[in-house]
């Protein structure tokens, strides 16, 4: 039989104690394959000690790099307000413009910055598995070929794709994200990526739910008041996910075995 290969990837790890929880139920439910760790989020040290604890997390936890919420590591951004306040040194970059050049200034600010979060991680004993951003950051034209530098420097075997199942928007944007899956990651000879990359509801109207195929599902667990786990659409992960795992053609893999 053809099988559809997936990951369950949960955002997040690190944002806060209590997201932090709901990950590693998450993982201990069997709901989830692997996480992505923030490292400059209240929530760090946190996500550390569960890895202590947890022995199940190991193999597990690749990068969510960090450009938009909480401060940045280094000081080299606060010299551009479009990422940080000048007053506060706070990440205020959301987006709102597409980003395809910077200058060689801005470019090496952001190097550095994201070069800072990946050595963080990693001199905390963390084996990343692969890297991944918080609000898709690094699917931004201009900050693909940083990303992609720092896998190569630090071997690092997967980088995530930007979304290409689901709701797509635009035709323009279907047409950038074939262009950057194709070109910007496709080209890096060395990544293992899978082929497909969405979030839940993305999966369930996926035709042929990637038969033959890998595919990396997006989730963000949380706790709700009665302690239930949940995604950001505030509905029962569990009850999102199991239906999936049912199917004899859906084989679940954790990052190493892709």
């Amino acid at each position: 039989m053809t099988l559809s290969t997936i990951l369950v990837n949960a955002d997040d790890f690190g944002y806060s104690n209590d997201v932090n929880r709901a990950i590693v139920s998450s993982l201990q439910s069997d709901l989830i394959t692997s996480t992505s760790l923030m490292v400059n989020m209240p929530g760090f040290e946190d996500a550390l000690a569960m890895v202590r604890l947890y022995p199940e997390l190991e193999g597990r936890i690749g990068l969510h790099l960090n450009l938009t919420e909480g401060f940045p590591l280094t000081t080299t951004l606060h010299s551009f307000s479009e990422f940080c306040d000048p007053g506060t040194g706070r990440f205020v970059y959301k987006r709102a413009q597409p980003l395809f050049r910077v200058s060689k200034a801005l470019e090496q600010a952001l190097y550095e910055e994201l070069k800072a979060q990946t050595e963080k991680a990693i001199n905390a004993g963390i084996r990343l598995t692969h890297i991944d951003s918080h609000h898709h950051v690094h699917t931004e034209w201009a900050m693909a070929p940083i990303v992609c530098r720092l896998a190569r420097e630090y071997e690092i075997k997967r980088i995530r794709l930007t979304r290409n199942i689901g709701r797509q928007g635009s035709s323009l944007k279907s047409i950038y994200k074939t262009l950057f899956n194709q070109w910007q990651l496709g080209r890096q000879r060395s990544l293992k990526n899978t082929d497909y990359f969405g979030d839940i509801e993305d999966f369930r109207s996926f035709p042929g739910r990637g038969i033959g195929k890998r595919t990396e599902i997006m989730v963000h667990p949380l706790f709700n008041e009665k302690g239930v786990l949940i995604d950001l659409d505030r509905q029962d992960l569990r009850e999102r996910l199991e239906p999936i795992f049912k199917h004899d053609f859906i084989r679940r893999v954790s990052p190493n075995d892709l």
